[in-house]
């Protein structure tokens, strides 16, 4: 598993695509519940290193769009 500062480092398509790889670990039930909760757990930073992500593109999107307006 990453730590939070690898996690902290990847961008979003890589961050997603290590998501996707989690949850398809977690619904094919393969993985013991130590597993399964660790798992969970990087999923969780995953998805808020994503949604961090996007937040901040969003932010330069409306900064540009309220330059562009002025």
């Amino acid at each position: 598993m990453k730590s939070d500062n690898n996690v902290k480092e990847l961008s979003f398509e890589q961050a997603l695509a290590e998501l996707t790889a989690l949850v398809e670990k977690l619904e094919s039930g393969a993985l013991s519940l130590e597993d399964s909760v660790g798992a969970f757990e990087q999923g969780v930073q995953l998805s808020r290193r994503c949604e961090s992500l996007l937040d901040e593109a969003e932010q330069r999107l409306q900064v540009l769009n309220t330059s562009d307006s002025a």
